[in-house]
């Protein structure tokens, strides 16, 4: 049986994974490398969620 709390939290992580890439993009648009930094720090760590949660 899947367990749908799983499946929310993985559906979740994919929303914050995909916004925090739009965010990224929009760095790069500003050239904010700060800001681009700190995203991709957020998106390494939204990443990685799955595996550490497995």
């Amino acid at each position: 049986m899947i367990s749908f709390k799983y499946v929310f939290l993985l559906s979740f992580i994919l929303g914050a994974m995909l916004a925090s890439l739009f965010q990224m993009g929009y760095a790069l648009d500003e050239a904010d490398i700060e800001r681009f930094s700190v995203w991709t720090f957020i998106a390494t760590v939204l990443a990685s969620l799955p595996s550490i949660l497995w």
